[in-house]
């Protein structure tokens, strides 16, 4: 049975309000030319590019106005079936009017993120936690939690100017957490990575099977080191009777030393919210996970389509004369033409034990550096 490939697109209702009857919305299926869908871990809003035909389609005036309803921040949801692939906001659209299309040029709805607070926020006892939620709910975001550490806060004054997302990133680093934005819009915050034991084959939980000679053309694998550093200086500013300090731990993972041949790369690691040695500790596991799962890239490209794949999920890659792998999905670029039909490329890593990881900084040095009057 063929798929059903169909954008929906929502006329704008005011700041984050979209209309909901059938005269505000449009569903386009026949004058599709071409979905793609770049979708990172480490690319914090993922993008779509539509090319539609645009002859009879409701388009705002060129010229400004609200009478269309394909325009820039009108809200748009991918569906492939039953499943929603994206849904975000239009942020461009270009004409060709020798081909009689529009490129529509879309974000997530983690854009919203990255923008500033416009005022001074001030929180009293609360937690981590309902930190984040909060600050997702002020930009007019649905929020899930599933994982992170969550721990108590007596207060926060968050200063007028600052991003949403730098706040929220300086919790998840202390939370041993992650977050992302579903394909649906919900922001989730997730433990930083799932569990896995080294060696545990197949009693590790896994999502799909893929295999060289059946689900794909060709893959590329290899480890990459460049980016690593195996000693960590991690920060934090803190007052002590009114006076203005700066509380540091220096922390070394000895297994990437070693992995490093006994080379030392520092690097120094500010987070206003480790203000405790646990912490800066937990700042730097963090850390040495995301340099350790980084190292181990795997690209397959291109597998057939599947709609229900996603950022997070585990596979288990069957190759050719070699052992099962189990690998992280961290990327997936979808693309869906008259060409190619539907296909997926995925970014993979190899997997990691958190476990061993967070328990191994070794702590090299600790004190408070006191700052100039």
């Amino acid at each position: 049975m063929m798929m059903d490939f169909r954008v929906e697109i929502y006329k704008k209702m005011g700041y984050v309000n979209y209309g909901t009857e059938d005269v505000d919305k449009i569903i386009v299926r026949n004058s599709l030319v071409s979905i793609r869908i770049n979708r990172a871990r480490d690319t914090q809003v993922a993008e779509a590019t539509i090319i539609m035909e645009y002859e009879k389609l409701p388009l705002a005036a060129f010229q400004g106005g609200t009478s269309g309803i394909i325009d820039n921040y009108a809200r748009i949801e991918i569906w492939f079936d039953t499943v929603c692939q994206f849904s975000g906001v239009i942020k461009k659209y270009e004409y060709n009017e020798e081909d009689k299309t529009i490129t529509l040029t879309c974000h997530d709805m983690f854009y919203r993120l990255l923008n500033v607070c416009d005022g001074e926020i001030k929180y009293g006892a609360t937690t981590a936690a309902d930190v984040i939620a909060n600050l997702i709910s002020r930009v007019g975001l649905s929020f899930h939690r599933s994982g992170g550490t969550n721990y108590s806060i007596s207060n926060l004054t968050i200063s007028d100017g600052t991003v949403f997302m730098d706040v929220i990133q300086n919790f998840i680093e202390t939370m041993h957490a992650s977050i992302r934005c579903g394909k649906s819009g919900t922001i989730y915050l997730e433990d930083q990575y799932p569990s896995y034991i080294e060696g545990g084959g197949d009693s590790n939980h896994f999502d799909w099977t893929y295999r060289d000679s059946s689900n794909n053309s060709s893959d590329n694998a290899g480890r990459d080191a460049s980016l690593m550093k195996n000693v960590l200086k991690i920060t934090c500013p803190v007052k002590i009777e009114n006076k203005d300090y700066t509380a540091f731990d220096k922390f070394e993972d000895p297994t990437m030393t070693e992995y490093l041949n006994d080379e030392r790369w520092y690097d120094i690691i500010d987070n206003p919210l480790a203000n405790t040695q646990e912490k800066r500790k937990a700042v730097a596991g963090w850390q040495f996970l995301e340099y350790w799962r980084n190292s181990t890239p795997l690209t397959i490209l291109p597998t057939a389509g599947n709609r229900d794949i996603d950022i997070g999920h585990i596979v288990k890659l069957l190759r050719d004369n070699a052992d099962p792998g189990y690998y992280l999905v961290v990327g997936i670029d979808t693309e869906v033409n008259a060409d190619n039909g539907y296909t997926n490329i995925l970014q993979l890593q190899g997997m990691r034990d958190k476990t061993k990881i967070y328990e191994l900084p070794k702590l090299l040095a600790s004190g408070l550096i006191k700052e100039a009057s």
